[in-house]
């Protein structure tokens, strides 16, 4: 039923048969499919798959998962990283991503960000007019799913905001100070640091209340140019 499958669809035409990219809009993960297909500049079909549906995941990969690429007449696979390689090296002329770096320094970043972001992104994914989230089914999914994975509800995550936006302004200060540039994170150009960072911090876009580094703010909007990946600024409520 149309509940139990894709709840929206954008498409992009040029051609009879296009590579289709199942995703949520709200997934990092995904971000990283979408960037690569709009640095190379692919026409694709970009299937937003409703949060509750399981069995359309399942039935092309074998798992709950996203995002899927599907390339025409060919069998359907997972992993975002995958997939920005498999785009890479095979459509759209020769590869433009560097290596990643390694950097010792963005791992510790990582690292120490990854529960905050956790914290302050999945409310505000919920609260979100998001595509995955059309139906009331797919957004009480989402939030059974997420307050088990935090370990709090989201209303007692939402009341930590101010901690919480505060610890996060300090992050992003020192990640603004690796960057190279505003238009890439080594000074090498583009790289699967890149993928892997414009990601996470386009989720950032949905907080109210941060105070972005402008060398941050800048690539971020660079990047969503270059890639035709929408930010989420217009949807920011809380």
């Amino acid at each position: 039923t149309a509940a139990d499958g894709a709840v929206a669809t954008a498409v992009a035409v040029s051609g009879p048969v296009l590579p289709k990219l199942y995703i949520y809009d709200h997934c990092p993960f995904c971000a990283r499919a979408r960037m690569i297909l709009g640095l190379k500049k692919i026409d694709h079909e970009l299937i937003f798959l409703a949060n509750h549906d399981e069995a359309t995941p399942i039935g092309l990969v074998g798992s709950k998962q996203v995002p899927i690429l599907q390339p025409p007449g060919e069998k359907a696979f997972p992993e975002s990283m995958d997939i920005v390689r498999y785009v890479d090296a095979h459509w759209g002329g020769p590869p433009v991503l560097h290596d990643a770096s390694g950097r010792d320094d963005l791992a510790q970043w990582l690292k120490d960000s990854a529960k905050i972001m956790q914290l302050i992104t999945h409310p505000r994914s919920h609260a979100a007019p998001l595509a995955e989230f059309a139906l009331a089914r797919s957004r009480d999914y989402y939030r059974h799913k997420k307050e088990a994975h935090i370990g709090m509800s989201f209303q007692d995550a939402l009341a930590r905001s101010p901690q919480l936006v505060a610890e996060l302004n300090v992050l992003l200060d020192r990640l603004a100070y690796l960057f190279h540039s505003n238009r890439s994170f080594n000074p090498e150009g583009l790289s699967y640091d890149d993928i892997d960072l414009f990601g996470r911090l386009r989720g950032l876009t949905l907080v109210k209340g941060l105070k972005w580094p402008p060398k941050l703010r800048q690539y971020v909007d660079h990047m969503s140019v270059i890639c035709d990946v929408p930010l989420l600024d217009a949807m920011a409520q809380l």
